[in-house]
């Protein structure tokens, strides 16, 4: 199974504000674990958003079939 994820421009446009490298880095490692984990997704069909978080990030998906959505990014300081 080929999954990808996409983010959508406010999650785009919050990554490129993120406060350095260290901030991105985790959000994309978040990403990347949400993305290998499925049974995290919510269901299929881009209709239910779910936050997961991680140790200072937080991210909202949608998923799809063939991958997730990334709708918004959170960051705590």
């Amino acid at each position: 199974m080929n999954n990808d994820a996409d983010l959508d421009w406010l999650a785009l446009q919050v990554l490129d504000e993120l406060p350095g490298v260290d901030a991105r880095g985790d959000v994309l490692k978040l990403i990347s674990t949400v993305l290998a984990d499925r049974d995290a997704w919510p269901a299929p069909g881009g209709q239910e958003v779910t936050d997961l978080f991680g140790a200072r990030c937080w991210v909202s998906v949608v998923a799809y079939d063939d991958g997730i959505e990334v709708r918004d990014i959170g960051w705590c300081v």
